[in-house]
């Protein structure tokens, strides 16, 4: 729900919004009830090896200030075709001045994907990296590290700017979970927002009201989290 949350959010603050989804799981384009008309029109396929332009591939997703370029099941073919890495980037360029925000959704199996992203952000975006507090956290993180300086290395850019952001944090902390956030402090001690997401129920009932946890609980402790993080990346003040 995170990506969701931070679009609705940015959209709310009265910021132009741009969503794209990079996912080949379609679950923010699911989300926004996109899915049935990305598979049969414009979809991010377009965007990526077609060379259409994001005014011509992004749909209005029933909130204000807020458009989103789908994705379909599709995109699992296209990762493994070789991919034009600067293509997201370029359409971005052209597009500038008509949004204030673009967040873009990945999954880290879909690698090619995944560096079009990275490409588009190199020297003017963050890369989020969400973790969980588990056993998986240094393995996740570092992957993801090592390849954010495989795109400066290979592509002669500059390292993506990158903070690690901790999510579904319990109010009450396991001993595992302690580990886990031990691990981050020693490892990616200046590389993490202060901001973190707490773990909430109401997450959850609101996706199956198709709700962001900002519009169905606006009070919750997640959606004031993510209030405080979209201050901690400058996106506004109040």
């Amino acid at each position: 729900m995170c990506i969701r949350d931070r679009a609705t959010l940015c959209a709310r603050h009265d910021k132009r919004t741009l969503l794209i989804d990079l996912d080949p799981q379609a679950s923010a384009t699911d989300y926004f009830g996109l899915y049935e008309q990305a598979e049969d029109g414009a979809n991010v396929i377009g965007l990526l090896y077609e060379g259409m332009t994001v005014s011509e591939m992004a749909y209005d997703s029933g909130t204000d200030n807020l458009r989103v370029i789908p994705a379909t099941l599709a995109l699992i073919n296209q990762n493994e075709l070789l991919l034009a890495e600067q293509s997201l980037r370029f359409a971005l360029d052209d597009a500038a001045g008509e949004y204030d925000v673009a967040i873009i959704d990945t999954a880290p199996s879909a690698k090619q994907l995944v560096l079009c992203a990275y490409v588009a952000t190199s020297g003017r975006g963050d890369v989020i990296i969400p973790v969980k507090l588990d056993s998986t956290v240094m393995r996740g993180t570092a992957s993801v590290v090592d390849s954010l300086r495989l795109v400066a290395t290979k592509l002669r850019l500059p390292v993506p700017s990158w903070r690690i952001l901790r999510t579904c944090v319990p109010g009450r902390m396991t001993n595992a979970e302690a580990v886990g956030e031990a691990i981050l402090d020693r490892f990616f001690p200046d590389q993490q927002f202060r901001t973190v997401i707490h773990e909430s129920a109401k997450v959850k009932e609101g996706s199956w009201e198709w709700k962001p946890i900002v519009e169905f609980m606006p009070g919750n402790r997640a959606a004031v989290d993510y209030e405080n993080l979209g201050r901690e990346l400058g996106l506004w003040d109040e």
